[in-house]
């Protein structure tokens, strides 16, 4: 295997950062869809999934700022994000809950389904002398869920991108490898093992590279994000 004369150095701060808030903003809107019986809480709920989920980008940025390529890549992938009606509102919406502590969700309940039971509506209101503009119509719940997938959308071409250095599956391929110019070597004393350790004379020249990366990979980080990115129908 051809070894890079540059080795790639890992920043402190992992990808595992970012996929922790996408974790925590998932948590949130999975117990908005639980708390629509009770106005208090559902606000509550609501607040903090506005939060976790205006912060991934936060995240993304102040992660990979340190990973080569990203600062030119991502200035396009933040356009996508400006030309969005429904993302521009939800940054003006997150600056109002923790500004002015105005969390603008109203609420109405009736009688339907079957077997028959109280539906619970929650919209968007704002007090007109807040002159927040192009409030979206439609249910509080799906426009979250819209929201969300529109950031998860940046977050899954980023993992693509950048996938040697972010999804822990790849550092155990030989493209992987070669693209951050480390040996199997390096790997092995990453993960705490001495150098040589699986370099076994008992196993075949033809494939030895592909059994030690094999073996190496039990020991690596569990992939996370993909369940996310199934959970909401990624595919970017």
């Amino acid at each position: 295997m051809n070894q890079n004369t540059d080795k790639f150095i890992f920043p402190e701060k992992g990808f595992y950062i970012v996929v922790d808030k996408v974790a925590e903003t998932d948590y949130f809107l999975d117990m908005l869809k639980n708390k629509q019986d009770s106005y208090q809480e559902f606000k509550y709920i609501f607040s903090a999934f506005v939060s976790a989920a205006r912060s991934i980008t936060f995240c993304l940025q102040a992660v990979m700022s340190k990973y080569p390529g990203f600062n030119e890549w991502y200035p396009q992938q933040q356009e996508k994000l400006k030309s969005s009606n429904l993302a521009k509102y939800f940054v003006e919406l997150r600056n109002q809950v923790q500004k002015t502590g105005t969390i603008p969700v109203t609420h109405s309940g009736f009688f339907g389904g079957q077997p028959l039971e109280i539906v619970y509506s929650y919209r968007f209101e704002f007090a007109k002398d807040l002159n927040v503009k192009d409030i979206p119509d439609g249910e509080v719940l799906q426009l979250c869920h819209n929201y969300f997938t529109e950031v998860l959308e940046i977050i899954c071409k980023c993992y693509r991108e950048f996938d040697v250095y972010v999804d822990p599956r790849i550092i155990f391929t030989v493209k992987g490898l070669e693209k951050l110019g480390w040996s199997i070597e390096d790997l092995e004393e990453a993960l705490g093992f001495p150098r040589g350790y699986t370099d076994i004379e008992d196993w075949s020249e033809d494939n030895r590279t592909e059994i030690r990366l094999q073996v190496l990979s039990r020991y690596g980080s569990d992939e996370e994000l993909e369940y996310f990115l199934s959970k909401y129908k990624i595919t970017a």
